[in-house]
């Protein structure tokens, strides 16, 4: 999530600061953040909607946030992280001076944001906004709402840069806008605070002022004998068939522990209370729910937006987001109607922010659980082939809405990046990836096409037309049990009901557990997805886009954290037509964890060569080395076997010799290993061990020497096997057991 910040700082200063805008009450002498954001000038082209002839403002970086009616202007997400120990007192906006662009303009109304299965009519002008004499939208900023991450506040706002007078048809705007956030000391402390330095990382990424993260002081916590970076939740029944997902993620260092409803609770409440503490004793990232809704249950949370007629629509769905935002309960008033945005604390908008990353293995059966597992293993596994490199992009026609009329229109937006509709997003290149299209917008095609591709083997598939629970990309169940592929997919669709998993088997149930084939993930809509009339800035499109945006742009490649990530930087227009709607249904029936092939990973790095013989606290250089099959750039992390693991090291040329230094402080013997990843965030297996002995004395050399050479067996991978258990069964008590160990390393 990039932010562009001019100027960060936090003073003091007195009261009496020009004001342009502000909310709240305020004190003296108040604790002040200040953040200065930079717009370039805004380029006004014509554009034909039906008969209808607009002006429409584009801003580098800028996107849209109007509502359906309203004049399309250029607005800008403000996130601004809180120092600890405060709350927001008063939130000024200072702009540079106006500048003035010119007279009789008539802005293209924002869209209607409807259902893809729905019959759209061309924008209509808010009459009222747009016979006014008044500067539209007539305010710097909107403040969206103050949310978490992992105990860090973060004030979310939208800024808005440029100013319309509908009746005269004048526009201005405004080079500069200097937000400031007067805040008071409050003693309170996020009780998800968990004082990590993963969380401190995590959190500078996502704000346009990071420093501010140094107020939040380390937490001192108790230590945990345990410690997991995956949780599995599912029943009893199913626990064996997850056995070996857990095993391999243990395997390639995702820490993982499986946990039934028996030990978790079985409602939705029960479960979310035990991610919470799981969270806070074990320090997970991940959540895999082991079932389906039948199963382990999905929170039904109710939504409303605005339909083609401007009119509320809403509806109850499952969103397993309540699962990843763990403020709060969701439900401050205590009603049916789980998730509105008065349902948390204090009734303000619920937790939008994920703590961990959640995925579904919407499972019934083991039969079910076995596919998903294997599918999920066997993605990760497969070494290198050219299937990764191939992409599918399938678009169907949609109606006759002017540039909304094919999905095509669209999913180009992904294909290298795109800057349309006012803001950036990094996209799928084409010089490195076969991207292969299905468009109805360019010639007719069949499901047979779509089967075809699938059969021969295709990484990703990116698809926006029309569907329903039991169809989608023009095929329905049937279809996608027929298929035989064994080079599994990766699906993203922006269609109606195909992730409606409280229904009975959807078909994205069929392609991810229902078979052996198809799909190993996929990212689908719980309930309608919704595109916008004669424009291609949709609301479900603005998820689509960021999805990549967060892969090939921020390189998030775990999708977990890569679905959740679209999500957050479109938070600052949550309350744009449909856009809560699609924030809350966007579902992942995947394993959270797993990270995207987008290249291959480096190969197993060379034993550490070295010296294996050394003397406490002295410091001794260890070499080693790693080809990558795509010749990406690597970078190192060593794990010196004494519970120092470094930070990643790089990035080096592949194939170079690199060498690092350590000093062990105690006597022993040590395991020295070292693992590489590559430039897109892939690693590869830890290396062999190279055995290390620290002698007790400088005398003891020579006999450790020999010692070692004597049985190389002694110490494998810091586990002690053939002396250690010979003198366990001479000496049954630990204390003679242990002088005796002393006694061998000693002599």
């Amino acid at each position: 999530m990039p932010k562009a910040a001019i100027a960060i700082g936090i003073c003091f200063i007195l009261f009496g600061t020009p004001l342009i805008e502000a909310i709240g009450n305020t004190e003296e002498n108040s604790n002040i953040i200040s953040i200065n954001y930079s717009f370039d000038e805004p380029v006004i082209k014509k554009v034909v909607v039906g008969k209808n002839e607009y002006d429409m403002i584009d801003m580098n970086g800028l996107s849209y946030g109007s509502n359906p009616g309203e004049p399309c202007l250029p607005a800008k997400g403000a996130y601004i992280l809180l120092p600890q120990k405060t709350k927001v007192g008063k939130i000024i906006a200072t702009p540079s001076e106006k500048v003035f662009l010119g007279s009789g303009y008539k802005i293209m109304p924002m869209g209607n944001s409807v259902p893809l299965s729905d019959t759209p009519q061309p924008p209509i002008p808010n009459k009222k906004i747009y016979n006014s004499k008044n500067p539209f939208p007539g305010k710097l900023f909107t403040k969206v709402g103050i949310y978490n991450f992992r105990g860090y506040e973060i004030l979310v706002l939208m800024l808005h840069p440029v100013q319309y007078i509908p009746a005269t048809g004048e526009i201005f705007y405004y080079k500069h806008i200097t937000i400031s956030v007067k805040t008071k000391e409050d003693n309170y402390i996020n009780p998800l605070f968990r004082g990590l330095e993963k969380d401190k990382m995590e959190v500078i990424k996502k704000v346009d002022n990071p420093s501010v993260a140094d107020t939040y002081t380390k937490k001192m916590r108790k230590s945990s004998l345990e410690e997991y970076d995956l949780l599995i939740i599912t029943t009893d029944s199913l626990k064996g068939a997850f056995e070996d997902l857990k095993n391999y993620h243990d395997d390639h260092d995702i820490r993982t522990v499986i946990k039934t409803l028996t030990e978790t609770g079985s409602s939705p409440e029960e479960i979310r209370d035990y991610i919470r503490n799981a969270y806070l004793n074990w320090n997970i990232d991940y959540v895999l729910l082991g079932g389906d809704d039948d199963v382990v249950p999905a929170k039904m949370l109710w939504v409303e937006g605005l339909d083609e007629n401007v009119e509320p629509y809403s509806t109850f769905m499952p969103s397993d987001l309540y699962y990843a935002c763990l403020d709060g309960t969701f439900n401050y008033d205590g009603d049916d109607k789980w998730g509105e945005p008065t349902d948390g604390d204090n009734g303000s908008d619920v937790d939008l922010i994920a703590e961990v990353y959640v995925g579904r293995a919407p499972v019934g059966n083991a039969k079910e659980a076995d596919n998903f597992v294997s599918k999920t293993i066997e993605y990760i596994e497969m070494g290198v082939d050219d299937y990764f490199k191939k992409v599918c992009l399938v678009g169907e026609y949609l109606g006759n809405y002017g540039i909304a009329s094919y999905g095509g229109n669209y999913l180009d937006q992904l294909i290298d990046g795109s800057d349309a509709d006012g803001y950036t997003t990094v996209g799928i290149p084409s010089d490195e990836y076969e991207i292969y299209t299905l468009y109805d917008r360019d010639t007719s095609w069949h499901p047979s096409d779509i089967i075809n591709c699938i059969n021969n083997g295709v990484h990703f598939i990116n698809h926006l037309g029309h569907s329903n629970w039991g169809r989608n990309m023009k095929i329905n169940c049937d279809d996608v049990e027929s298929l035989t592929n064994t080079k599994y997919c990766f699906i993203y669709s922006q269609g109606c009901y195909a992730g409606a998993f409280d229904y009975d088997d959807c078909i994205a149930e069929y392609h991810t557990v229902k078979t052996r084939h198809s799909a190993f993930a996929v990212i689908m809509n719980a309930r309608y997805g919704f595109f916008w009339t004669f424009s291609t800035d949709g609301d479900s499109q603005r998820y689509h886009r960021e999805f990549w945006d967060a892969i090939f742009g921020e390189g998030i490649l775990r999708i977990g954290k890569a679905n959740q990530d679209s999500k957050e930087d479109n938070l600052y227009i949550i309350e744009r037509s449909m856009m809560r709607w699609c924030y809350y249904q966007l579902n992942l029936l995947g394993d959270p964890a797993v990270a995207l092939r987008i290249s291959n990973p480096p190969d197993k790095p060379s034993r550490p060569n070295g010296e294996t013989v050394v003397k406490v606290g002295k410091t001794y250089i260890y070499t080693t080395t790693v080809v990558d099959p795509d010749g990406d750039q690597i970078y190192y992390k060593w794990d010196w076997g004494d519970g120092n693991i470094s930070d990643w090291i790089g990035p080096y040329t592949s194939g170079e010799v690199i060498n690092e230094s350590h000093a062990w402080e105690k006597k022993g013997v040590y395991g020295v290993r070292v693992k590489a990843k590559d430039t897109h965030g892939l690693e590869s297996e830890w290396s062999e061990p190279l055995t290390i002995s620290v002698p007790y004395n400088s005398e003891s050399r020579e006999k450790h020497i020999q010692y070692l050479k004597v049985d190389s067996r002694i110490y494998k991978n810091r586990m002690f096997t053939k002396y250690f258990y010979l003198a366990r069964k001479i000496y049954r008590l630990s204390y003679y057991h242990n002088l005796l160990l002393s006694s061998l390393i000693k002599n």
